[in-house]
């Protein structure tokens, strides 16, 4: 049987998405001497067993504690073990198991900027993620604008702004503002599903709006609002070698934009998320049959640059914007580790959840051999 590690959880706004995600990948998926062993890591970024029999959503909810909770095991781990995880008992450390493999279904956070997949590297464990700097460039909106603006892929107009700059109301905010022009968009830099996402109408309504989107990051990204945008994802699954890019999707908002209630609360507004009727997805979707074909394949010619060009691997969502009026595409950002890890768009294709999780498996085994290049031949010898 061979062990494959399956991390959730983490110091993130998206912590209780991501323990709905592996919840999902745990108990749908089944596949012969493969056993699917769940690393919870807390909000204080430690990391668990998570040992319970089934994996149940109601050993994780609010207020609980791990500390004396016998479904889960703190987890160590030790420089010099490769491959290798211990727990804490009361006479030291014992050892866990041993992977080489894994499979991060962490949202936001350590977990998806690429520092996670650096620490697992570190200790000779691979996972489907791309690889730290993709990870970290798709986490930072700016940093992603002005690597997709060197590619001459298409981005909303807009600026970043720091605490300090919004402190000090430095000149740029309002010469920026002033050629953007009314409305426009407010999110943290570094972040996902439209938390601490606001819209301003107006300059006063702006600092009143960015004081409040600073309460989730240091850095917050203002862009142009569109109005009367469609919204389109797309996914791509695989890695520089061989990659597949799903149908197009069009989520529906209720608001101006896509809300996070809009993403994972259900029409009833009471948290359901992924609910089991939904299979892994609760978001209303429509199809985009009515959409122009020339649009669909520049759609999917992007997705596959950003894909190949930034070195993913596993599976992201790629988020666009289309301007109906203008027939302007511009592409929004990329979700590096996606809710339910847009499984959803790989269903209607047929694809199994079996299939789908070995797929990923097969994608972090294959990343063990090329993370291993190292010629000592070249190494220098100054000390000698």
């Amino acid at each position: 049987m061979e062990n494959i590690l399956l991390f959730f959880g983490g110091k993130s706004y998206e912590h209780d998405i991501s323990i709905v995600t592996a919840s999902q990948i745990f108990n749908k998926t089944k596949i012969d001497n493969i056993k699917l062993v769940p690393i919870y890591i807390s909000k204080q970024n430690k990391f668990y067993a998570y040992v319970a029999s089934n994996f149940e959503l109601k050993h994780f909810a609010s207020g609980f504690s791990v500390f004396k909770n016998k479904n889960f095991k703190e987890i160590v781990f030790v420089s010099g073990e490769n491959n290798t995880l211990f727990t804490k008992t009361a006479f030291g450390l014992k050892e866990y198991l041993k992977s080489k493999v894994a499979i991060i279904a962490c949202h936001g956070g350590d977990g998806e900027n690429g520092k996670l997949v650096t620490f697992l590297e570190n200790f000779n464990i691979y996972s489907q993620a791309g690889k730290s700097d993709s990870l970290a460039i798709s986490m930072d909106k700016f940093l992603f604008k002005q690597v997709m603006k060197g590619l001459k892929v298409p981005v909303v107009r807009g600026f970043k702004l720091t605490t300090a700059e919004y402190k000090n109301r430095v000149k740029k905010i309002d010469f920026n503002l002033n050629v953007m022009g009314f409305p426009v968009v407010i999110k943290p830099n570094n972040g996902g599903s439209s938390i601490g996402l606001f819209v301003a109408k107006s300059k006063e309504e702006f600092y009143e709006l960015a004081k409040a989107a600073f309460e989730f990051d240091d850095e917050i990204l203002i862009e142009k609002f569109i109005s009367n945008a469609r919204e389109f994802n797309v996914a791509v699954v695989g890695n520089k070698d061989s990659f597949e890019i799903s149908f197009i999707d069009e989520p529906v908002k209720v608001e101006d934009v896509l809300s996070f209630a809009d993403k994972y609360l259900s029409s009833d507004g009471k948290g359901k998320m992924f609910g089991e009727k939904n299979s892994m997805v609760s978001q209303k979707r429509k199809s985009c049959v009515d959409l122009d074909a020339s649009v669909q394949n520049e759609i999917k010619h992007y997705a596959s640059l950003i894909f190949e060009k930034l070195n993913f691997s596993g599976v992201v969502r790629i988020d666009f914007l289309f301007n109906e009026k203008e027939e302007k595409l511009f592409v929004c950002e990329v979700n590096a580790i996606p809710g339910s890890l847009a499984y959803y768009f790989f269903s209607k294709n047929q694809i199994l959840l079996n299939d789908f999780v070995l797929k990923l498996i097969d994608i972090a085994k294959s990343k063990e051999g090329e993370n291993n290049k190292f010629n000592e031949d070249f190494m220098t010898s100054v000390l000698n």
